[in-house]
C-alpha cells in the first residue's frame, strides 16, 4: 500500500512538472504583457479595453465555460474511455463540441452587433455619462468578441487532452496565446501603432493559435473528431447532472467579479483605479497558477481513479499531504508580499504611465489579496476532490453563498468610503480574500464526510508552527527592509537591492524556523521535486 501511495506521488509529480514547465512560460509572457501595458496604455484605455472589455466581458464568458467543462467533462470522458469504447467517448466529447460551436457562434456575434447594450448592462459608463470611455468600450468589445471562439473550444480541447494526461500541450497551448500578444504589443511599441488596437488583434490572433497547439496535440485522435449531436447518448445525462449546479455556481461568481472589479469602481469615475484593482491580483493569480492550479490539474485524473476504486482513504491522505505542503510555502510567502508590497510592485511595475500614484494604488490590493494564497491553494486541491466525487451541488451552495458575501463587503466599503479610493480597494480585496478563506474551512470540513482530510489537532498544531515561522521572518525582513541605508536606496535598483536582502533574511529565518519547529513539509516538497527533476535528467 506505503509503494503505491508513494507511487501515485510521483506520477502525480511528474505530470504537475509537465504543467509546470508550460505554465511558467504562459505566465513569463503575461507579466510580460502586464509590464508593457502598464507602461505604454493610459490607465483610462487600459480600464477600458484590457480590465473591462477583455477580462471582464470575454474572458469573463470563457471562463464561464472552461470552469464548467473541466469538472465536468473529464470524469465522464475518462469513464467512457476506461469502461466503453474510444469511439463512444469521443461521439460524446463531439456532442460537446458541436454544441459548444453553436453557442459561442451565438454569444459571439451579440457581442459583435450589441456592444453598447453590453457596456450599459454592465458598467455605469453612457453616451452622456463618461462618453469617451462608453464608445471605447463598445468598439473593444466588438473587436475581441471573435477571441471567444478560440479561447473557448480551447478549453475543451484542453480537458481532452487531459484525458489523455497528454498535459504539457494542453497547458503550453495558453503560453502560445500570451507570447502572441506580447508580439502583438512589441510590434504595436516598435511602428508607433495605437497600442489598444493592436492588444486586442493579438488577443484574438493568440486565441486561434492556442486552439491550434490543442488540436496538433490531439493529431492522432483527429479522426474521431466530427460534428454531431447525439443526444441520446448516456453520458450526457451524467454530464448535465454535474454541469448545472456547477453552471450556477459559476455564474454567480462571475457576476461577484464584475460587481467587485468593474461596477464598484467604475461609479468612482477615477482612471486607473480598475488597473490597480487588477494589477494587484496578478500576484497571487500568477502564483496559484503555477502551483495550487497546476498541481489540481495533474491530481484530478488521479483523484478520479481512486474514487472510481472506492479508495476515499487514499483519497483523504493525498489532499492532506499535498495540502500541507502548499500551506508551509504559501503562508510565509503571503506574509512577505504583505510586508514588502511597495518596493515589489514598484520593481515589477513602475515606469511610463505607472506613476506613483498607481504603485501606491497596487500596493493597496497586492497586500490584500495575495492573503487569499493560503485558502486558495487549499481550495483547488480540495474542489478536485468534490468534483471527483461527483459533488457538484455542494461546491454550488457554498460557492453561491461566499460570493455574496464578497459583493456585500464591496459594496459596504463603498458606502462608508467616502471617495477615499484606497479604502475601496481594501474592502474590495479583502473581501474576497475573506470571503475566499471561509469558503475553503466550510469545503474542507464538509469534504470530511466522505474522505479524512485535515485532521482537526494535528492541522492544528501544524499551523501554529508554520505561522510563529513565518512571522518572526517577518518581522526581521521587515526591520532589514527598512534598515539604513537600504531604506534611503531610490529607483528600480535600490527596490531591487532591498527586496533581495529582506528576502534572503525572510527566507534564512523560516527556514531555520522550519528545522526547529519540525515543520517537514518545505523538504518533502523539495524531495519529491529532486527526485522527479533527477528521473528526468
Amino acid at each position: 500500500m506505503g509503494g503505491q501511495k508513494a507511487s501515485l506521488e510521483i506520477q502525480i509529480v511528474k505530470a504537475g512538472f509537465s504543467i509546470l514547465v508550460a505554465h511558467v512560460l504562459f505566465k513569463l509572457a503575461g507579466l510580460i504583457q502586464s509590464v508593457v501595458m502598464g507602461r505604454y496604455l493610459p490607465p483610462g484605455v487600459f480600464d477600458v479595453v484590457y480590465v473591462f472589455a477583455f477580462e471582464r466581458c470575454v474572458y469573463m464568458l470563457f471562463l464561464i465555460g472552461e470552469e464548467v467543462l473541466g469538472p465536468s467533462l473529464l470524469p465522464v470522458f475518462m469513464r467512457e474511455l476506461d469502461t466503453k469504447s474510444e469511439h463512444d467517448a469521443w461521439q460524446f466529447a463531439n456532442t460537446i463540441l458541436t454544441l459548444q460551436f453553436f453557442v459561442l457562434a451565438v454569444v459571439a456575434a451579440l457581442l459583435c452587433v450589441a456592444p453598447q447594450a453590453v457596456v450599459a448592462f454592465l458598467t455605469q459608463w453612457g453616451p452622456t455619462e463618461s462618453p469617451e470611455k462608453f464608445e471605447l468600450a463598445a468598439r473593444s468589445v466588438r473587436t475581441l468578441a471573435p477571441a471567444l471562439v478560440g479561447l473557448s473550444l480551447g478549453s475543451t480541447t484542453y480537458v481532452l487532452l487531459n484525458g489523455y494526461k497528454r498535459f504539457f500541450l494542453a497547458a503550453f497551448g495558453d503560453a502560445v496565446w500570451k507570447f502572441c500578444v506580447v508580439g502583438f504589443l512589441i510590434v504595436g511599441t516598435l511602428f508607433s501603432r495605437e497600442g489598444a488596437q493592436m492588444l486586442m488583434w493579438g488577443l484574438v490572433a493568440g486565441s486561434v493559435c492556442k486552439l491550434v497547439v490543442h488540436l496538433f496535440g490531439l493529431h492522432d485522435k483527429l479522426r474521431y473528431i466530427r460534428p454531431r449531436l447525439a443526444w441520446s447518448h448516456p453520458a450526457i445525462r451524467t454530464f448535465c447532472l454535474l454541469a448545472l449546479p456547477l453552471l450556477a455556481g459559476i455564474l454567480i461568481a462571475k457576476v461577484r467579479d464584475q460587481v467587485n472589479d468593474v461596477y464598484v469602481l467604475s461609479a468612482l469615475d477615477e482612471s486607473g483605479l480598475m488597473q490597480a484593482n487588477s494589477m494587484g491580483r496578478k500576484l497571487q493569480s500568477t502564483l496559484l497558477y503555477l502551483v495550487p492550479y497546476t498541481l489540481s490539474i495533474a491530481v484530478f485524473p488521479f483523484f478520479c481513479e481512486l474514487v472510481d476504486k472506492q479508495d476515499q482513504v487514499g483519497l483523504g491522505q493525498l489532499v492532506t499531504r499535498f495540502g500541507r505542503m502548499l500551506l508551509s510555502v504559501f503562508v510565509p510567502f503571503a506574509i512577505f508580499v504583505a510586508v514588502a508590497a511597495v518596493p515589489i510592485t514598484s520593481l515589477i511595475f513602475r515606469g511610463g504611465y505607472f506613476d506613483a500614484t498607481a504603485v501606491q494604488r497596487t500596493s493597496v490590493s497586492l497586500s490584500f489579496y495575495t492573503f487569499v494564497l493560503p485558502a486558495a491553494a487549499i481550495e483547488m486541491l480540495v474542489m478536485q476532490a468534490f468534483f471527483a466525487n461527483r459533488r457538484m451541488l455542494s461546491v454550488m451552495w457554498i460557492g453561491v453563498v461566499f460570493s455574496i458575501l464578497s459583493m456585500g463587503i464591496s459594496y459596504i466599503g463603498l458606502q462608508v468610503a467616502d471617495g477615499r479610493e484606497l479604502v475601496v480597494l481594501a474592502f474590495i480585496a479583502g473581501g474576497f480574500t475573506l470571503a475566499r478563506t471561509l469558503k475553503s474551512l466550510t469545503l474542507v470540513m464538509m469534504l470530511r464526510a466522505n474522505a479524512r482530510v485535515f485532521p482537526f489537532r494535528e492541522t492544528a498544531v501544524f499551523l501554529s508552527r508554520v505561522t510563529v515561522a513565518a512571522g518572526l521572518a517577518a518581522l526581521l525582513g521587515w526591520l532589514t527592509l527598512h534598515a539604513q541605508p537600504l531604506a534611503e536606496l531610490a529607483g528600480r535598483v535600490g527596490d531591487l537591492v532591498r527586496l533581495t536582502a529582506a528576502g534572503a533574511v525572510f527566507g534564512c529565518v523560516y527556514l531555520g524556523g522550519t528545522y526547529v519547529l519540525k515543520i517537514s513539509e518545505i523538504r518533502e516538497l523539495c524531495g519529491l521535486a529532486i527526485q522527479k527533476l533527477s528521473k528526468h535528467a
